[in-house]
């Protein structure tokens, strides 16, 4: 029994020496393949379908009707290539997510090639808000136009609570339901969330989370500057 145990551990040794560098040039070359955004439609559902089909069009538009397409009108600076991918949002951030992130798509990446994959409907996790800080380091303290009277960001209460909600889930960056001149929130998502803390009749109610002025015309977004620090 000693002997075999012995075998058995020898032989998990020798599968974990081999698999460290083989996972190690997985991730290289899955790294340089994600700085394409059409890698991320290469692949086709039973359909034939590229993936992602819907999600890149509005990711493309000349006029963006959604978070993710402003970002597709950006770019990065401090880069040749300065055009803004997907992956820029998608790798996460810091090494826990990003791990987190690459083991998410080598299933994915099995699921396909054994055909029971489907187009997904959104990330089995939302993104942190370091992904959004990298980019973005400081937030306008001011009141959503037509939204609030007073602003979100800024206080304390909001911004280093343990349980605030994360950026992605009020600013929604795929959905094409949220107010582009709000930042791209939706009054139902956005009502939902403040509900969780500031319940009717609760300690911390507020009688109108989602009312205030009238929005000033202003323009359709036509650019984004987004700097990576």
């Amino acid at each position: 029994m000693r002997r075999n145990g012995l075998s058995m551990r020898l032989l998990l040794l020798a599968a974990a020496a081999c698999a460290l560098p083989l996972g190690a040039v997985a991730w290289g070359v899955s790294d340089r393949l994600e700085q394409r955004n059409d890698f991320c439609n290469d692949c086709h559902l039973p359909g034939g379908t590229p993936l992602h089909l819907e999600v890149r069009e509005d990711f493309d538009r000349v006029i963006p009707v959604s978070l993710a397409g402003v970002h597709g009108r950006g770019w990065v600076e401090e880069r040749e290539d300065s055009a803004f991918r997907c992956i820029d949002c998608h790798a996460g951030s810091g090494a826990l997510e990003r791990t987190r992130v690459k083991l998410l798509a080598a299933r994915d990446g099995v699921r396909y090639l054994v055909g029971s994959f489907e187009e997904p409907h959104g990330m089995p996790f939302e993104l942190s808000p370091p992904t959004c800080l990298g980019c973005h380091p400081s937030f306008r303290h001011s009141a959503a136009p037509g939204w609030t009277v007073e602003a979100y960001h800024g206080r304390g209460a909001h911004d280093d609570a343990p349980d605030a909600p994360r950026c992605v889930a009020c600013h929604a960056v795929h959905e094409t339901d949220g107010d582009a001149f709000a930042y791209f929130m939706a009054r139902e998502r956005v009502d939902a969330q403040c509900r969780t803390c500031h319940v009717q009749g609760g300690e911390m109610e507020v009688p109108s989370l989602l009312q205030g002025a009238e929005a000033d015309p202003k323009p359709v977004f036509s650019g984004s500057h987004v700097r990576f620090h």
